[in-house]
Parts: C-alpha cells; structure tokens; sequence
C-alpha cells in the first residue's frame, strides 16, 4: 500500500528552512516510527538533506527522489518519473507499505498514488515557509480514525476517490 505521512500545524505548515517548525515532537516522533518501521520511506532531497533527519533512517529502506547523484551508499535514489519510481516500488517490496514522508514538492507528486494518509495535526502555531493545503490534499479521503495526545492528534485517512 502506498502512504504519506505528514506532520502540519492548524494552517498546514510542513516546514521552516529546511527543517519541521516546531520544537522536537517524541510523541509524534514514535507515531512516525511506529507506522514506517520495517517498511520503505520515500523523501525529496531536502528532506533528506534536513540536519536533524538521522540518515539512513535505521530499519526502513530510505528512497531520495532527486536529479543529482546521493552521497550515501545507505539510500537508494529514485531519478525519473516519480509516479513510475514510487509504483516500482510497491512492486519490488510487496510485503512493505511504501511511505510518502516529504516535503511538500514529493507529497504534491505523489498523492494521486496515495491510499492512505497518516496526518499529526501538530497543537500550537509556528511560522512554516512550506505549506500544503490540507482541505485539498485530503478531498478524496474519508477520516478513518482519530487519536488524540498530548502534543498533537493522530488521524488515518483512506482514501475513497480515485
């Protein structure tokens, strides 16, 4: 199954120079953990260039769409057409959802191939420079379910357009 998981403030702030917003969220951090481990991440070259992403993200297979060569033996690049490199994907790993984790160029690109969507509705505003709009993103979605935390609130949407 192919996914994007994605954190957003109320106004879908994804990101600030490069980098999330908000301070370091472990909740949410365990949320990400939890649902990718084991499977396949598929990220832009600036979310893999983010200074606070650990790289290779560990038990994961990392995948960085870009155009220029990687300087890492620990990720696999996907350079072409990104809706043919993500569905390769779902092909040469059938027993691994493939996650859809940044920015917001990659989540733009990919989200005709997006099932399902996990969102972290982060609490509080931040100023964010990237932002994607949520109300668009999700319109082909249904609200599968919710978790409420501490820091944040956890929804799963399956899609029910194609």
């Amino acid at each position: 199954m192919i996914c994007s998981i994605l954190a957003a403030t109320p106004f879908g702030g994804i990101g600030n120079r490069g980098t999330l917003p908000w301070p370091k969220q472990p909740e949410d951090l365990r949320w990400f953990r939890q649902h990718t481990l084991g499977h396949v991440v598929v990220m832009g070259r600036k979310t893999w260039d983010d200074p606070l992403m650990p790289k290779p993200l560990a038990d994961r297979v990392n995948c960085v769409a870009s155009s220029k060569p990687l300087k890492s033996f620990y990720a696999r690049r996907l350079n072409g057409d990104i809706l043919e490199e993500v569905s390769a994907l779902e092909k040469d790993f059938p027993n691994k959802n493939i996650f859809i984790i940044g920015g917001k160029s990659i989540y733009e690109s990919t989200e005709k191939l997006v099932q399902r969507v996990y969102l972290t509705r982060i609490k509080g505003n931040y100023f964010a420079d990237t932002r994607i709009d949520l109300d668009r993103y999700l319109a082909c979605f249904r609200i599968k379910t919710v978790r409420p935390g501490q820091e944040c609130t956890y929804e799963i949407w399956d899609r029910v357009l194609f």
